[in-house]
């Protein structure tokens, strides 16, 4: 009778010998065989390398510099995504006739700039252009995107081992899902493999600077890495990486391993304080000593409507002028900023009741409040700078090369559902949730909202108005 309890005794621990080695190795496997390098080193540095605006030279079939248009699409998840895409659509559908040649709108998109939801629109339009108007709605809009990533995460057996290592996290999985669904493998070596515009500035934030992170070769430079061999999908993920929700992504710093030389914008203060802060951030990243890594969360925690690039580089480099010479663009006569913002609003009736919000709402409080206030101060920023860069237009001596022609003028489109007249709909928007999925209703309304936001600002309508002028004392072959 004794001989069974030692059996069961001996089986016991033979189970737990067995747990343990099991445990033992999958940590031994998350910690030493999951630390993805995201980003890869940069041989040697050049320049004229890379993924950068100089590089994407106007087409005689597609975009001009003379007709210059700068869009931003905003974090929101896929409501922002939707917004986006609905936008993209309406200028795909607007006709003009420019300097002879009758064209879409959309042709003349040169850069987009894009965080969180909006760089899924961005970076997919990038890559595919008209492709994105057949089969985008199907492969992402309307695609449940949050049961795919829970469904990896929670029924994966080799996720659960992987997601033991602390170099390897929620975002990981979800740039493996976003590589293998959405963008086909493809890097920003395709992108430029097809030298065509629009280029696009994908942005996260960095945790340790709280600043602006371009996914852009210039800004992979400092860090002697090659923006080349990124997927799109790690760029694409970084951007959306919102806290709680998603880990964040490193990259390695190779800082002075290329032979990088700084421009004469590193080298000395800007005047202006954002030029200074925007070149004091930037040059943190030049010592690998003491920045080896970079860690990046969702775009919207730094910039959430996509301008604050326009406003610090502008200011980084100078002035209007300056700026637009180090993109290479020539002879300017209209210069186009697009703003597309999905931004949230608060609900009142969320706090009606006597008692104190949980935990997950005072998250999402903690990240809405400065996100809201800060894009509101972005937007009113960019109109106030708008008309400080149309003044400096004016005072240009005459003679004196020029990015821009004498006759040059600015535009400034806001897409946003703070625009929408209709109080109802605009709530309807508003309350629209910001996650990576929406019910089909849901995307039908933003589609239309898109277009009908664009075709109702007034300054779209007089950008209208004047190249129809235009085209009537140029008309089309």
């Amino acid at each position: 009778m004794s001989y069974i309890p030692r059996r069961i005794e001996g089986v016991g621990r033979r189970v737990v010998a067995a747990l343990a080695l099991i445990s033992l190795f999958s940590l031994t496997l998350g910690c030493e065989y999951v630390r993805p390098t995201m980003n890869a080193p940069l041989a040697k540095w050049d320049a004229a390398y890379g993924y950068r605006s100089t590089n994407l030279p106007p087409s005689k079939t597609g975009s001009s510099d003379s007709l210059f248009i700068v869009a931003s699409f905003s974090g929101g998840g896929t409501r922002a995504s939707t917004l986006a895409y609905g936008v993209l659509r309406e200028l795909a559908r607007t006709q003009i006739v420019w300097e002879g040649q009758r064209k879409r709108l959309l042709d003349e998109l040169n850069i987009i700039n894009a965080l969180s939801g909006g760089s899924f629109t961005a970076a997919y339009y990038a890559l595919y252009g008209d492709r994105i108007f057949d089969d985008f709605e199907t492969r992402f809009l309307r695609k449940n995107w949050e049961s795919e990533l829970r469904a990896r995460i929670f029924r994966s057996p080799i996720n659960w081992f992987r997601m033991w290592s602390p170099f390897f996290g929620r975002a990981h999985i979800f740039s493996e899902l976003l590589d293998e669904a959405l963008f086909d493998g493809h890097t920003f070596g395709d992108l430029m493999a097809q030298p065509r515009r629009p280029m696009i500035f994908i942005h996260a934030s960095d945790m340790a600077s709280l600043s602006r992170f371009e996914f852009n070769q210039r800004q992979f430079d400092l860090i002697c890495s090659d923006l080349n061999q990124l997927p799109l999908s790690v760029a694409t993920a970084a951007s959306s990486a919102l806290p709680l929700l998603l880990s964040p992504i490193s990259m390695t710093n190779y800082a002075g391993q290329c032979g990088y030389v700084l421009p004469p914008q590193l080298q000395e203060l800007r005047k202006t304080s954002w030029g200074r802060l925007r070149a004091t951030q930037l040059r943190t990243y030049l010592d690998a000593k003491k920045r080896p890594y970079i860690y990046l969360l969702d775009g919207g925690l730094s910039d959430n409507i996509g301008m604050r690039e326009v406003l610090e580089n502008t200011s980084f480099y100078g002035d209007i002028e300056s700026t637009f010479v180090s993109l290479g663009a020539k002879q300017i006569r209209k210069l186009v900023y697009l703003m597309v913002s999905a931004e949230t609003s608060p609900d009142p009736d969320q706090y009606i009741l006597n008692e104190i919000p949980g935990l997950m709402r005072v998250s999402r409080a903690l990240i809405d409040i400065p996100i809201n206030r800060y894009s509101t101060d972005t937007v009113e920023f960019m109109k106030q700078s708008v008309e400080q860069w149309r003044a400096q237009l004016l005072q240009r001596p005459q003679g004196v090369e020029s990015a821009f022609t004498s006759n040059a003028d600015i535009y400034i489109i806001n897409v946003s559902f703070t625009e929408m007249e209709d109080l109802q709909e605009q709530a309807r928007l508003m309350n629209i949730p910001t996650n990576l999925a929406l019910n089909g209703e849901q995307v039908d309304h933003l589609l239309q909202a898109g277009a009908q936001l664009l075709r109702n600002d007034k300054e779209f309508q007089r950008l209208m108005r004047d190249l129809a002028e235009e085209a009537a004392v140029r008309p089309s072959p």
